[in-house]
């Protein structure tokens, strides 16, 4: 969900005109992505430090060439909250998020008293090489754990990776009737380069559906259409 100028900081938003909470519209928002019905949804890193804000200590003994590569934690939900841990630092309180039983995504730079961490919480984790490559920490889970689709629901700095890596079959743009309009905030795609990369070239969109719901909130769906090679 972004303001009508593509920003991502929904607290930034100006309210609804006709004194609607705005937090009603945000519940449109998570409605629709229920409707979206993938086998699992995902933010990025940064967004989940809103939650779980604590970092583990790292510093400790590395994972073994041995050390198994999957664990099956509590599997109570229909659906599974991912997240990717380059670092290996979260400190996560529960083993679900908004009901949702989760699964960690770490590289072999993770240490072992991390995963026991997971395992004492009961949190499902795949071992990649390395938990930034997302192409390879998303067939892992499809793999693992028979994940098919996955909802990407933040921020900025994961779906642009995505982008660059060719990973995105379809955009859910919905759509607050606010604005935040300052220069630099988050936007919906921010993926971080150099001034002469383009993470969404020969990638064209082709609009599938427009709705109107709730609130004067829009949903586009677009198919993406890949005429490069994505490397």
């Amino acid at each position: 969900m972004s303001s009508v100028d593509g920003r991502l900081l929904n607290s930034r938003w100006t309210e609804p005109f006709d004194g609607t909470p705005a937090s009603a519209l945000l519940q449109v928002y998570a409605a629709i992505g229920r409707e979206l019905g993938t086998d699992a949804w995902m933010f990025g890193k940064n967004t989940l430090r809103a939650v779980f804000s604590y970092k583990f200590a790292v510093s400790e003994h590395p994972v073994q060439p041995d050390t198994p590569a999957v664990f099956v934690g509590e599997r109570r939900s229909e659906r599974m909250f991912i997240v990717a841990d380059p670092d290996a630092d979260i400190f996560f309180t529960s083993s679900s998020l908004r009901g949702d039983n989760i699964l960690v995504i770490v590289g072999r730079n993770a240490t072992e008293e991390y995963l026991a961490h997971l395992r004492e919480r009961r949190i499902s984790y795949v071992v990649v090489d390395d938990a930034a490559d997302l192409r390879q920490g998303l067939e892992a889970a499809g793999r693992e754990f028979g994940i098919r689709s996955v909802s990407v629901q933040g921020g900025g700095i994961l779906n642009g990776a995505l982008l660059a890596e060719g990973l995105i079959d379809e955009l859910s743009l919905v759509v607050y009737p606010g604005i935040d309009g300052l220069s630099g905030v988050p936007s919906i795609f921010e993926y971080i380069g150099g001034t002469t990369d383009r993470p969404a070239a020969g990638q064209s969109l082709q609009l599938l559906s427009a709705e109107r719901r709730e609130h004067g909130v829009i949903w586009l769906r677009y198919g993406f259409h890949k005429s490069r090679k994505i490397i």
